[in-house]
C-alpha cells in the first residue's frame, strides 16, 4: 500500500513537471513567434509548434490555459476573468474560460493530421517536412492572428505584389444601401481582419500581380491559377479579400483584346487584365441590393461578398510608373512586343463601344484621341471585395479528379512535384471540402487512390453526404430568393467559376459554405419598374437554371453547380435523388418566403414600385392557370384582372407567348407557382 502511494505520488509529480515544461515551452514559442526581428518562416513554425503543445493539454488545465491566453492578449490574468468579448466575432460561442478552452482546442485540432505525426522527440523526416510545409500556410495557423499584427501582414504581402497610384472612385449616384451593406459586412469582421482590410483600403493604391506572387493555394497573397485577381488570406483566418482585377504577370499587366480564337470576347474582357469602372459600379449596386434583400427575407447574412472599396487606375506598374494614357499610347512605354496588336484591338473595341454606348468624346483623329476614347469608355478600375473564396467549384472539381494533381502542378503551375506534394495538396483541398477532415492512414501510392481512401473514411463519408445536401439547399435558397423578386443573373451569379466553397469557423465549429461572387450580370427590378417583363427576364432565368441544375442541357451537366458538387463529394445516386427533392422544397420555400416578405416588410417593399408589388402574384396566377390546362374561364378571368389593374391591352398575349416559348422551364418548375 505504501509503495503504491509512493508510486502514485511520483507519477503525480512527474505529470506536474511535464505540464510545467509544456507550459514553459508553449510560452517561449509564443514569445518567439511575436518577435519582429525573427524571420517570418521561423515565426510561422514557432506558431505551429505552439499549437501542438496546446493540443497536448487537458481541457481542465485551466491555470495553464489562463497563462497562455494572457500571453496571447486574449484576457486579463486570473481564472475569474473571461476572455475578451472580441473572440465572439472570431466565431466562438462563449468568452467563459472553461467553455472557450473546449472550442479553442477544437479549432486547433483541424491540423491533427500534422500534429499526430509528431508524437515525441524522435521526429522522422516525412513528418518534419509535413510540419514545415504546413507552417508556410499562414491562413492555417490559428494562433497567427494573435502573434502577427495587421501592419506586419500588409507589409509582408506588399513585398509580393506591385503597387501603383489610383484615385478613389466616387459614384455620386450610388444608392445608400451599397454603403449600408459594406458597413454591415465590415462590422461583422473580427478586429484582426478589419485592420488588414482597412489598411488595404485607406489609400487609393492599385495592387498588381508580380512575377514573385505565388499561385500556390492558401498563400498569404495568391494569384489563383487561370484568373487575373489577387486574393489575400490573412494568418489564422477563414476570411479572404479579393483584389479585382490585378493584371497579368510580365511587362504588360494591362492590354486590349477584341478577339480570341477568331471570336469576339465579351465586353467585360476587352480590357485584358483589368476591370471597367461602370461594370464594377453596376456589380456593387446589384450585388449589394441582393445581399440586402436576402438578409431582410431570411434574417441572416447573404452568401455574397461585400464591395469594400473601388479605385480608378491612374498609374501602371511599368518602367517609370507611367499614367494609363501614356502606357496605352506610347510604344516605348508599352513595349514593342504586342503593341500593334493592342492598338488594333483598341480601334475595333472603340468602334463597337461607340455603337453600343455612344461617343463619349468629340471624334478626332490620331493615336491620343483613340486612347482617350477607349479609356473614357472602360475607365480602368479595381475593387476590393471582402468575403470571397478562391476555391471556385469548377477548380475544386478539377483538382479533386484523378488527374487533379497533374493539372495543378504540371499543366498550370509548370513545376515538378513529389508524392508528398500531391498528398499534401489533396489534404489541403479536403480541409476545405469537409471542414473537419480525417486523413486516411494509408501509404500514398497515387493521387486517385488516396482520394478514394479519404472518401472511404466513415467520418469523411458521412460529412460529405451531409455537406452536399446542405450546399444544394443553399443554392436553392439563393435562387428561390432571386426568383421571388423577379430577378436573374443571365447565369453569371451561378456559373461554377463564379461560386466558391469555403470552410469557416462559426458558432464554435468548422462549417462549409458556398459564396456566390461576380454579379456583373445580375438584374433586379428597379424602383421605376411597375411591371414584370417576363419576355425579357426569362432568357436570363433559363441561363441561371442551366448553370445551377443543367436540366435543360444534360450534355452540359458536368459544368453546373450541381454537377461540380456531385464530383467534388463523390455522391451516390440515392443521395442525389434525395438532394434534388430537398432542393425543390427549399427552392419553393425561399420563393414563397420572399413573396411573403414583399407583402409585409416595409423596408423590403421600399426597393420596389408599388404597382410592381400590387401585380407581383399575377404572374404566378397566370403560369399556374396555364399549366392547369388553359381553360376558357381562366383566360377570361386573367384578361379581366389585367384590364382592372391597368395592364397594357396585349399583355395577356405577351405573357402567353413567353410561357409558350419557355414551356419546358415551367413544366420543370411548375411547383413554384402553385398557390
Amino acid at each position: 500500500m505504501v509503495a503504491a502511494r509512493a508510486k502514485a505520488e511520483r507519477s503525480k509529480r512527474s505529470d506536474a513537471a511535464a505540464l510545467e515544461r509544456r507550459q514553459d515551452l508553449c510560452l517561449k514559442l509564443i514569445k518567439l513567434a511575436r518577435q519582429r526581428q525573427v524571420p517570418w518562416a521561423v515565426r510561422r513554425l514557432a506558431t505551429l509548434l505552439a499549437e501542438q503543445q496546446i493540443l497536448k493539454l487537458r481541457p481542465d488545465d485551466l491555470a495553464v490555459f489562463d497563462r497562455i491566453f494572457v500571453a496571447l492578449n486574449l484576457k486579463q490574468p486570473g481564472l475569474d476573468h473571461d476572455l475578451d468579448p472580441a473572440v465572439l466575432k472570431e466565431g466562438y460561442t462563449t468568452a467563459e474560460l472553461r467553455g472557450f478552452v473546449v472550442e479553442f482546442q477544437r479549432r486547433l485540432a483541424r491540423l491533427n493530421r500534422v500534429h499526430r505525426s509528431l508524437p515525441g522527440s524522435n521526429i522522422d523526416a516525412p513528418a518534419a517536412r509535413d510540419l514545415v510545409a504546413t507552417s508556410r500556410r499562414d491562413c492555417k495557423l490559428a494562433l497567427a492572428r494573435y502573434l502577427f499584427t495587421p501592419e506586419e501582414v500588409v507589409a509582408r504581402l506588399l513585398k509580393e505584389i506591385r503597387v501603383s497610384n489610383g484615385v478613389k472612385d466616387v459614384d455620386f449616384e450610388q444608392p445608400r444601401y451599397v454603403d449600408a451593406e459594406v458597413a454591415h459586412a465590415l462590422s461583422a469582421l473580427p478586429e484582426f481582419e478589419a485592420g488588414i482590410l482597412e489598411r488595404l483600403c485607406q489609400s487609393s493604391k492599385i495592387y498588381w500581380v508580380s512575377n514573385e506572387t505565388s499561385s500556390q493555394i492558401n498563400s498569404l497573397v495568391e494569384y489563383p491559377l487561370t484568373t487575373v485577381v489577387l486574393v489575400v488570406k490573412p494568418p489564422g483566418s477563414h476570411f479572404e479579400f479579393e483584389l479585382k482585377r490585378a493584371g497579368r504577370r510580365g511587362g504588360n499587366p494591362l492590354s486590349v483584346v477584341f478577339r480570341r480564337g477568331g471570336n469576339r470576347v465579351s465586353p467585360s474582357h476587352r480590357l485584358d487584365g483589368g476591370s471597367m469602372q461602370w461594370l464594377l459600379r453596376y456589380e456593387a449596386r446589384n450585388g449589394s441590393k441582393l445581399s440586402f434583400i436576402y438578409r431582410l427575407v431570411h434574417g441572416t447574412h447573404a452568401p455574397l461578398p461585400a464591395y469594400a472599396a473601388r479605385n480608378t487606375i491612374f498609374g501602371i506598374p511599368a518602367p517609370g510608373n507611367p499614367p494609363a494614357f501614356r502606357y496605352f499610347t506610347d510604344e516605348t512605354v508599352f513595349g514593342r512586343k504586342g503593341f500593334s496588336d493592342m492598338r488594333a484591338a483598341m480601334k475595333e473595341s472603340v468602334e463597337v463601344l461607340d455603337n453600343e454606348e455612344g461617343e463619349y468624346l468629340p471624334k478626332l483623329g490620331g493615336d491620343m484621341a483613340l486612347t482617350a476614347e477607349f479609356l473614357s469608355h472602360v475607365g480602368p478600375s479595381q475593387t476590393i471585395v471582402c468575403g470571397t473564396s478562391s476555391f471556385r467549384l469548377d477548380k475544386l472539381s478539377t483538382y479533386l479528379s484523378p488527374d487533379g494533381a497533374e493539372t495543378y502542378f504540371k499543366r498550370w503551375r509548370q513545376v515538378d512535384y513529389t508524392r508528398d506534394d500531391a498528398r499534401r495538396f489533396a489534404d489541403e483541398l479536403l480541409d476545405e471540402v469537409f471542414g473537419v477532415y480525417d486523413a486516411p492512414t494509408i501509404r500514398f501510392e497515387n493521387y486517385e487512390s488516396y482520394l478514394k481512401a479519404a472518401f472511404s473514411v466513415p467520418e469523411n463519408r458521412q460529412r460529405a453526404d451531409e455537406i452536399f445536401v446542405r450546399l444544394v439547399k443553399e443554392i436553392a435558397t439563393l435562387w428561390g430568393t432571386l426568383l421571388g423578386v423577379r430577378g436573374h443573373s443571365r447565369g453569371e451569379s451561378f456559373v461554377a467559376r463564379n461560386v466558391g466553397l469555403r470552410s469557416v469557423w462559426e458558432e464554435g465549429e468548422w462549417r462549409v459554405k458556398l459564396i456566390f461572387m461576380d454579379h456583373d450580370g445580375l438584374s433586379l427590378p428597379e424602383l421605376e419598374h411597375g411591371h414584370f417583363f417576363a419576355q425579357n427576364a426569362l432568357p436570363g432565368i433559363l441561363l441561371d437554371e442551366r448553370h445551377i441544375w443543367g436540366r435543360a442541357n444534360p450534355d452540359l451537366f458536368a459544368g453546373t453547380l450541381l454537377g461540380c458538387l456531385q464530383r467534388i463529394y463523390r455522391t451516390s445516386k440515392p443521395l442525389e435523388k434525395r438532394a434534388q427533392k430537398l432542393a425543390e422544397a427549399e427552392l419553393k420555400a425561399a420563393y414563397k418566403k420572399t413573396q411573403q416578405a414583399l407583402a409585409t416588410n416595409k423596408t423590403l417593399r421600399a426597393f420596389f414600385n408599388d404597382t410592381f408589388l400590387n401585380r407581383l402574384l399575377d404572374w404566378d396566377d397566370f403560369v399556374n392557370g396555364y399549366l392547369d390546362g388553359r381553360g376558357k374561364s381562366w383566360r377570361s378571368e386573367m384578361k379581366q384582372m389585367f384590364a382592372k389593374k391597368g395592364y397594357e391591352p396585349d399583355m395577356f398575349d405577351t405573357y402567353a407567348g413567353a410561357v409558350d416559348k419557355y414551356k419546358g422551364f415551367f413544366e420543370r418548375n411548375g411547383f413554384l407557382f402553385e398557390r
